[in-house]
């Protein structure tokens, strides 16, 4: 196989990766989230005063916080590399139907790969900032949340918050060892750190009313 045929391939390839998963993103079937771009972390500032009971992080929070940190990067490498490949394998076609040649194409590719990584990365930095200037950690402390994907205490997944008007995604981690949460489970926000959210399964109400059985009427207000 001739070089021709290698960098057609490799424009084929990207522009199908990179247009592919950018559409299903945008559709929102992906459940990723820009916010990995973020100067801040996907979790914005520390949040305090969160429920004593609800975790112990022990003697390992520093090599829990690093390990998901780890996570974090390799996705934000790949989300790069998926908006590289948008603009490099479009690019790179378009140049080859102009008839620039292997390196003519290559000249047009690579600076289109990179304008749109700057691009993309530019755009979603914005918008996660302007999220994050209206939602403050303590915002999301004890709210009601989706699991988007699924999570425990050691594999990070992904949750959906409403706060006020606001909807936003977090990555997230059980606060209890022994949980394990899939796609769809309602959860509660416990904690907020710089790298995710933790959640637990929600706390039951603390008065709620026993029915009243058969045959017996419910008991009456005395008059004032």
């Amino acid at each position: 196989m001739g070089i021709d045929a290698w960098i057609h391939g490799l424009y084929t390839l990207t522009a199908v990766f990179g247009v592919g998963v950018t559409a299903v993103d945008m559709l929102g079937l992906l459940a990723t989230d820009s916010d990995t771009d973020g100067d801040s972390g996907d979790g914005g500032d520390d949040g305090s005063g969160h429920d004593g009971g609800a975790h112990d992080h022990g003697g390992d929070s520093s090599h829990d916080h690093a390990s998901h940190s780890g996570v974090l990067s390799v996705l934000r490498y790949l989300r790069t590399l998926i908006y590289f490949s948008l603009g490099f394998g479009p690019t790179g076609l378009v140049a080859e139907l102009m008839g620039r040649g292997v390196f003519g194409s290559l000249i047009w590719a690579v600076p289109g790969g990179v304008a749109s990584m700057l691009l993309a990365r530019a755009f979603f930095r914005f918008q996660q900032r302007d999220v994050d200037s209206s939602l403050k950690p303590e915002d999301l402390l004890f709210e009601p949340a989706t699991v988007l994907v699924s999570l425990s205490h050691k594999d990070m997944g992904k949750v959906r918050v409403r706060a006020g008007q606001i909807i936003a995604e977090r990555y997230a981690l059980s606060s209890d060892a022994e949980d394990t949460f899939r796609v769809g489970e309602e959860v509660e926000i416990v904690e907020v750190t710089d790298q995710c959210v933790y959640v637990r399964r929600p706390m039951p109400p603390e008065h709620a009313l026993e029915p009243t059985p058969p045959g017996i009427d419910p008991p009456k207000e005395p008059l004032i």
